[in-house]
């Protein structure tokens, strides 16, 4: 009996998953939290034409489900703490699918929107416990290094993907782009209940409800003051009380960060100028990939006239731009500092930006003008967020991992719904003025092609002042020697 009971218990250890095997699993729940981010955006002119959206209220169908995953983050890291990370998988991974489903089931606007916000409440609970969880299963060293690495990478890529799958997926239906979600994720949850590690808490205290609802009130406020002021004007005094608002509530944030009892933010994480530097050059990598790839489909869509499958099929070639980018970066981690590796992919971005804003045109041969400038882009951007992973969530363990974790994918996920705002009016506003100023003598083409130029000039200085950042970073993070860590 006592031999049979040594090989059941050999037998059960021997079934146990490796490190390596429990990251896939949690890579795949972030892969797909990523994906909702842009899988729409090939699908939004025929949500449009069904639902009946406005022009100004589409810009909410992925607004909505950004800055309610960007917003809630950091109060699911603090809850990932709190109750346990594998727990809080479970329950962000269920809203996540459950929200998935009655998104397809959408037959109003309010009703979609609604859907996008619970969706991405749950990703808010889901992301930062599997990020956390990845701490946990890597100790500090190379093995850790090379899974942030990769994490940043599936992250980037899947923002691409998302945009050649909804393509794919919008020419059968545009629900499909949310049916997608729930036999995958019901096969990960399936997997997750015998691969994750048993739930127990990180921290005590309570939960600033009060500070996460003033942060993602402060921010959808001003996401829609952009909106508004893009659409009725500057000059509105309504579209200024609103920006009034946004800075009010997010000045509450703050104050409320250095105050409360239980900080959604560790106040120690403050100290870490990997983490205050790295998290700002963070968001500026979050607002080149989401409302990059956003531009580039509506200009391949309005300006050259392409449909969904070809949209998709066109920006493939960036996919695998970044694709290769962020694996080199995974390969050189070890041999370049990762904020060396952070400046010198955002430098890339502005170079390839530059370049794509100087030959944009409606004409222009569609290779040298987006593809190979934009194949560029990607490399560098896919380097920039690998490299922003491993920046971010250095020296962040135990109870601050949570927070640390939650706070690196919030910045890139808010950074994104921010930079969507920001050159889509940008684009927008251009084109507005070049027709009036034309008074007819520009075709509206033309006047598109010009909009979404300024959009790219835009980009660029985003990734000039990310590089700054990172430029400071290794200043502050210089060995006894001289050289950056």
């Amino acid at each position: 009996m006592h031999r049979v009971e040594v090989a059941a218990i050999a037998r059960g250890r021997g079934a146990e998953p490796g490190p390596w095997a429990v990251f896939t699993l949690l890579a795949v729940i972030q892969f797909m939290i990523v994906l909702d981010g842009s899988i729409l955006v090939v699908a939004l002119p025929s949500i449009q034409r069904e639902l009946g959206f406005s022009p100004a209220g589409l810009a909410w169908v992925m607004d909505s489900y950004m800055l309610a995953l960007g917003g809630f983050l950091l109060l699911g890291g603090r809850a990932a703490d709190l109750i346990g990370r594998r727990r809080l998988v479970f329950w962000g991974l269920g809203l996540f699918i459950l929200a998935s489903l009655a998104s397809a089931m959408a037959t109003a606007p309010w009703q979609l929107v609604a859907a996008r916000v619970v969706q991405g409440l749950g990703a808010a609970l889901a992301s930062p416990a599997a990020l956390a969880l990845v701490t946990d299963t890597f100790p500090e060293g190379p093995s850790r290094n090379k899974a942030m690495a990769i994490w940043g990478g599936m992250g980037g890529t899947a923002g691409g993907v998302g945009i050649l799958l909804g393509g794919l997926l919008t020419a059968v239906a545009w629900e499909w782009t949310f049916l997608i979600n729930v036999p995958i994720g019901v096969i990960v949850m399936l997997l997750a209940v015998r691969m994750l590690p048993p739930s127990r808490p990180h921290a005590h205290g309570g939960m600033d409800v009060f500070g996460a609802l003033a942060a993602t009130g402060g921010l959808c406020v001003f996401v829609y003051a952009v909106v508004r002021g893009s659409v009725q004007g500057w000059d509105s005094a309504l579209t200024w009380a609103e920006f009034g608002l946004a800075a009010v509530l997010l000045g509450g944030f703050a104050i409320r960060q250095r105050t409360a009892v239980a900080p959604l933010i560790p106040r120690v994480l403050f100290r870490l100028p990997n983490v205050v530097l790295g998290n700002a050059a963070n968001a500026l990598v979050g607002a080149l990939l989401f409302s990059g790839f956003v531009m580039s489909a509506i200009y391949l869509q309005q300006v050259r006239g392409l449909g969904p499958v070809l949209t998709s099929l066109t920006i493939l070639p960036l996919n695998l731009g970044m694709f290769i980018g962020s694996h080199i970066t995974i390969r050189v981690m070890d041999r370049f500092p990762p904020t060396t590796v952070l400046t010198g992919g955002l430098l890339v971005q502005a170079g390839a930006l530059a370049w794509w804003a100087s030959v944009l045109g409606p004409k222009a041969h569609l290779l040298t003008s987006f593809m190979i400038p934009g194949l560029v882009w990607c490399a560098g951007l896919g380097a920039s967020i690998v490299a922003g992973y491993v920046v971010c969530t250095a020296g962040s363990t135990g109870a601050e991992a949570g927070a640390a974790s939650g706070l690196v994918t919030m910045t890139l996920q808010i950074g994104g719904a921010v930079g969507i705002a920001t050159l889509s009016t940008v684009a927008e506003g251009r084109a507005s003025s070049v027709l009036a100023e034309a008074s007819g003598a520009v075709s509206l083409t033309a006047a598109l092609s010009e909009g979404h130029s300024y959009a790219v000039w835009t980009a660029f200085l985003f990734a000039v002042t990310g590089a700054l950042f990172g430029l400071r970073l290794g200043q502050r993070l210089k060995d006894p020697a001289g050289r950056a860590v």
